[in-house]
Order: C-alpha cells, then structure tokens, then sequence
C-alpha cells in the first residue's frame, strides 16, 4: 500500500505544473486578456443603469449567465477548422478597425450614458470582435457556435424608448382594463383608466406608471437563457419567448386583482405592494423555469454534446498575434484615460452656469402644494423637488412639478425615467397628438419645452415637459437645452459637457382653447414663477415638508 501510494506521488506533483505549462502554450491567451478586459469596460459603463433603473436591475446578472453559457458552449464546442476566408492581414486589419473606432464609440458615450444607440453600438464593438477572434481560431461555422452567449448579452441594454412606450401604454393598460371586467363581473364594480383601477373611491395602481414592465423584461431575459441552456430548437425557443410574454401579463393581472381586493376590502393595496410585486416576480420565474422544462424534449443519445478533447488545435492557435493583443490591451485602456482627459480639460476651465430658482406662487387662487407617493421618490431620486397646483390667472388650472438632480453620472439617467407620453396615460390620460417643441424664454433663461395634448374627461390638457442642463452660457439663446437628437448629443461631447446637474420642469394646463393660447398663459405665469440671478439657485426652491 506505501509502496503504491508513493508511486503515484510524482505523478500528482506534477499534474498541476504540466497543466499550467499546457495552459501557459495556449496561444490565444493574451486575446482572451484582451477581449476580457473589452467587456468587463463594456458592461461598467452599464452598471449605472442597473443601479439608478429598477426596470434593469436583473443586469447585474447578465454577465454571470453570459459567461456561463459561453462555458457550456465550449464543452460542445465542434472541430476547429484552418480558416482560409481571410488572410492573416485581413483579420488584423479588421480587428484593428473594430478596435479604433472603441475610441469615438467610447468618447461619445461618456456624454450621453443614456443614448440607447450608442450603448448598443459599444456592446455590438465586443461582439463583432469576439466573433472574429473565434473565426480566426476554427473558421465561420465555429464563430457561430458561440454567437448565442455573446448575443445574449444585449438583453442587459436598455431597450428602445419607443418600445418600452408600447409595453407600457399598452400591455399595462390592458393589464387594468381586464382586471376591470373581471372585478365588474364578478360583483365588484370598477373602473379602469390607463394604468388605474377605481374600486368606489380609491385608486389601485396597477403597477409604477414608469416601471410597469420589469417583470416583462426579466421574464423575457430568462426565456432567452432557459432556452439556451436547454438547448433547445429554434422553434421551441420562440414558443417560450412567447409563452414568457403571456406569463408576465397572466401573473401581473393576479397581482393587479390581488391588490384591488385588498384594496376594497381593507385599503391595505399601498401595505403590501410591494411585497406581492416581489412575490409575484419569483412566482413569474418559478412557473417560467417549470415552462421551460415542459418545453424541453427528452434527452437522446448519449454521446450528444460530448466533450471535444484537449488536443483540439484551436487551443494552440491564436487569432491575431500576441503584439496585437498587448498593442489592443494597451489601447483600450489608452482610450479611457483619452476620454477622462478630454472632458477633464474642458471641465477645468467651465464657468458657472446660469442660476435660476423656482419661486412658487404661494398667494394664488387654490393654491396647494403636493405630495410625491414614496414609490415616485425611489424611481426618480432627485435631490430637490415640488409640486404644486393653483388657478392661474384666475382662470386657467394649473399644475407643475419642479425637480433638480446635482451633477453626476447617474443625473441623466434619472431625469430621463419620467416622460410625459409613458407615464400620463398610465394615469388616464389619452395622448391627443404631440405638438413638437417649443423654446419659452423667461426672465433670460431658454427653456426648451416638448408639448403635448392630452384629454381626460373630454377636456383638453395641454401638458409642457422639459430637461434643462446646468451648462455654462453665453447668451440668452444658448442658456439651456434638452440632448434630444444626435446633433445636439454630439455637441456636448464637442464642447466636453458631462455629468452636468439636470431640471425638469412640468406644466399641465387646463381650460386654454388652442395651443397658440396654451403658449402665452405659460410666459405669462412663468414670468412670475422662475427667477434668474446671481443669488438664484434651484436649491432654494421651495421643497414641501412631507417630500
């Protein structure tokens, strides 16, 4: 037995240095490094997303299940093939363009945090990258057989604003109009109105007017993964997707009944709202696991998805040089300090921006100040902020909410999180038509309104939205704007503007009988309403004590 044992000591002293030794020979080690080091810069320019956005927060996890099925992917990895497709010179000259133009991509993006194009366009820089590397190592068909997990990394990007609007106004507010029909027939009258359910004199709501579509979302990023992991066929795939979407909707429709019930039974619906939407999101991911087992054909062949061996030749070939590979390192890292200092130049010699304040008219007719409900203050998170209602002019009733966010990274992405045409008609109101911008100078300031028209109750609402930035000025006409389009996005990064303090300022306006009308009621109350100056600041804006 001692005998044995000690002879098979030598062999297990050097199990581990042969391995590492093998493992030091893999030539594609510094482009592993590489490519590493490209995503993990990737996603950090999304983790404030995560944290600010509670819609997003399931991307923290995104790039654990990512990496996990790039691992399953690489034990059933097939036979690398010598590419011949493109030369050696071509790979490099591709790579080498995906990798300069990280630099622009990356300058852009430090800017605007909050331009889906552009967080899209850096994560679509690591996939064409990462795809060339494969094909380069075993050929086309190779590179696709890890497309998936690659790919998959997307669903951790915030979606299109004109989607997250559709999902919304619609699916959120057929949640309501359901749970309506079906309180009403089964004894309980109620009253749906976007995103709201009126049960005799209180309100439900179905869910954050802003957020309403989380477990959408996560429903629909864990039928992507469940679906990859058990490998299943393409078809199978679509039909859980699919399925997905209908589990939200059924399981956020119990949730919304469950809620109503409380609420006219006990009013307990504020109490335990957040508690059913918790346990509703787990309920969610449990019955979509359960889904994907019934999607799931039974296992054949016992061989399928064997393990290639470890004398595969890829593990020995390298998909661009290891001076490359440095060279790319080098540069990525380069790049970040390139855009640092860019902005870092123009920050030191900024001046002051133009101080404004909000002086509320305490004095008017009916006039009251607001409440924020506590799920609105977690949402949006503003430093400052009022709201406030008054007859203006006597005549015209009017409401206004004012925040401020200081300066920050996370300031744009919070300023954003409330937009007039997803968050009002989850509250009842029906969006009439945009009516486009306008710019209503005040007392020197510009503010640059997006205006609507909505209806409730057959009256006319004409709504004003606006997002001014704490940018240094020159003149009346430059004072403030809202990066709405690519021009106005790229002039901040021309003018090395970033992590600047935000303002939004609302108007809701009633009993104006044409927009003309509307417009002028604004400059006239506003007149008396913002105040700009040296002494003036948002931070004396008259913030409510129960805020």
């Amino acid at each position: 037995m001692d005998s044995t044992s000690e002879s098979e000591k030598p062999d297990a002293a050097q199990h581990w240095p042969r391995k590492l030794s093998e493992l030091g020979r893999f030539a594609w080690l510094p482009a592993l490094t590489m490519l590493g080091v490209l995503w993990l810069l990737i996603f950090n320019q999304q983790r404030l997303e995560w944290t600010v956005n509670v819609v997003y927060a399931y991307g923290w996890a995104v790039p654990i299940m990512a990496l996990y099925l790039l691992f399953e992917r690489w034990r059933s990895r097939p036979i690398a093939l010598t590419p011949a497709a493109v030369s050696a010179v071509g790979w490099l000259v591709l790579a080498g363009v995906l990798l300069a133009a990280y630099l622009p991509v990356r300058v852009i993006q430090e800017a605007n945090p909050d331009w889906v194009k552009i967080n899209w366009s850096l994560a679509a820089l690591g996939v064409g990258l990462s795809l060339m590397a494969f094909t380069a190592i075993g050929g086309l068909r190779y590179a696709l057989h890890f497309i998936f997990p690659q790919l998959f990394c997307f669903t951790a990007l915030p979606w299109p604003v004109w989607m997250e609007t559709f999902l919304v106004q619609e699916l959120m507010r057929g949640n309501a109009a359901v749970c309506a029909e079906l309180l009403t027939w089964s004894g309980t009258p109620a009253l749906a109105e976007g995103n709201l359910i009126q049960v005799a004199d209180r309100w439900v709501n179905v869910e954050e007017a802003c957020s309403g579509i989380r477990s959408l979302q996560t429903a629909f990023m864990m039928s992507l993964f469940l679906g990859e992991l058990h490998r299943l066929s393409w078809l199978r795939r679509v039909g859980l997707v699919a399925a997905s979407f209908a589990l939200a909707f059924l399981i956020n429709l119990l949730r919304t009944l469950l809620l109503t019930h409380l609420t006219a039974t006990e009013g307990l619906a504020e109490k335990w709202h957040d508690t059913i939407g918790v346990v509703a999101m787990i309920g969610c991911l449990v019955a979509l696991w359960g889904l994907s087992e019934w999607f799931r054909p039974q296992r054949i062949a016992s061989g399928a998805g064997e393990v290639v061996r470890d004398s595969n030749p890829e593990l020995r070939r390298a998909p661009w040089p290891r001076w490359f590979a440095v060279a790319g390192l080098l540069w990525l890292v380069g790049a970040e300090g390139l855009t640092h200092a860019w902005y870092g130049w123009h920050e030191s010699k900024v001046p002051p921006a133009l101080a404004w304040s909000v002086e509320w008219p305490e004095k008017a007719p009916q006039f009251a100040h607001g409440k924020f409900a506590e799920r609105t203050l977690a949402l949006l998170k503003f430093n400052e902020g009022a709201t406030a209602s008054w007859q203006a002019e006597g005549v015209y009733p009017w409401q206004m909410y004012a925040l401020h966010w200081n300066p920050g990274r996370v300031s744009k992405f919070l300023s954003s999180a409330h937009y007039p045409t997803v968050c009002l008609p989850a509250t009842g109101l029906t969006l009439v038509g945009d009516l486009g911008g306008w710019s209503c100078e005040v007392n020197g300031l510009r503010i640059p309104f997006s205006t609507y028209l909505f209806s409730q109750g057959g009256r006319d609402v004409y709504v004003f939205h606006a997002i001014i930035e704490d940018r240094p000025i020159s003149s009346v006409a430059e004072s403030s704007y809202r990066q709405v389009d690519s021009s106005e996005r790229l002039r901040s990064v021309m003018q090395g503007e970033r992590n600047l303090g935000q303002h939004v300022i609302g108007i809701a306006l009633l009993a104006a009988t044409s927009s003309d009308e509307a417009r002028e009621v604004v400059v006239r109350v506003l007149q008396g309403v913002i105040q700009t100056g040296p002494g003036g600041s948002l931070a004396s804006l008259s913030t409510p004590k129960n805020l």
